[in-house]
Order: C-alpha cells, then structure tokens, then sequence
C-alpha cells in the first residue's frame, strides 16, 4: 500500500517542529486513517533487515509536518514479541513517577540529523508513565501504564507533540550529569 517514497520526514531547523500537535476528531477520517497506516508501515519497515528507513522505534505525526495529536511506537523484546505496539491518539499525561530514568547512550530522533551537535548526554524522563489515549487498535479510549524503555519512548514521541525534542532536555553545560533520585538503562 504504502513505498518508501510516501515517507517524508522533516527535520531541524523546519519550523513545524517546534509548534504543538491539534487533537483529531474520534471517530478517525480517512485521511486520519491513512496517516496512521502510513506512521504504522514506516516504523514497522524500519526494524526489518532490508529496510531503507533509518531505524525506528516510534513516530509523531509532526514529523512529517502533520500537527495532529497522535503518535505510533512499536517496540520488541530480542525474541521479537511486542512489548508495545499501538498508535494513541489524542493522549494526555494522567500520572508519572518521581524517578527518573535515562539511556546510558542517548536518545535519537528521526527529526534531528545525526550530525548535528549537541545532541550527545542524558535525557532523563520519567521512569514510569500513565496515558490516557484513544487505541488505534482497540478502537477505543484506555489508559496506558508504562515503565522503563517504552516509558522513554512514550515520553520522547508525546514531546513531539508538545513541539519538543529530546535535545531540549540535554544539559548543554554538562550533558553527561547524573542527577539525583535517576538511573540510566
């Protein structure tokens, strides 16, 4: 249905990036629908052996210039089984844990090149977050209740939608700080 040609991606310095996603009407319109398919077949592609896209665990819809609140992530275990997978639309940070967690390397975006500087250090996020979201799946509202790596993933794509990156959390005078009441994974 969809090619590689259909998946275009903005980055820094587009200015889009930095305004706040619109919620969408539930139930979906047809374009709704097919965005979703779209963010649906470029990450699950991107995780395949042969892929052409850059490798990918979640995707906002502003990141193809689209201000529309949703957002997909699809996350497996070394045995490929799911640990996440499902578009949420609409979402809303309900509740979050005080501890803080942060990938020992860093975080990426498909939104930033990775040439670009100053994007190396801890971004630290919750350790634990609840959503509440429509399921694109489930084809119905639910809250989410996450913790460690999908946490972070969660956090990082609903910042897209805040008209945030993850470079904005990065300490620029000392990136590699330990903070307080954290961890890194």
């Amino acid at each position: 249905m969809f090619k590689f040609e259909d998946v275009k991606l903005v980055q820094l310095p587009e200015p889009v990036l930095r305004e706040k996603s619109k919620d969408i009407p539930w139930p979906l319109t047809n374009e709704d629908d097919l965005l979703i398919q779209k963010m649906i077949y470029h990450v699950d592609d991107s995780q395949e052996k042969h892929t052409k896209f850059r490798p990918a665990v979640g995707v906002a819809a502003v990141q193809y210039g689209i201000l529309k609140n949703v957002f997909y992530i699809m996350i497996k275990d070394e045995r490929d089984n799911f640990i996440f997978k499902d578009a949420l639309i609409n979402p809303v940070m309900i509740g979050h844990s005080d501890h803080l967690i942060a990938i020992s390397e860093g975080e990426g975006c498909l939104s930033v090149n990775e040439n670009d500087p100053n994007q190396e250090g801890y971004i630290y996020r919750y350790s634990r977050v609840i959503m509440k979201a429509y399921s694109y799946y489930e084809k119905r509202e639910k809250v989410y209740d996450v913790s460690g790596y999908p946490a972070i993933v969660m956090q990082h794509e609903y910042d897209h939608l805040q008209g945030k990156l993850f470079i904005d959390h990065i300490n620029q005078k000392n990136p590699w700080e330990t903070k307080k009441n954290s961890s890194t994974i």
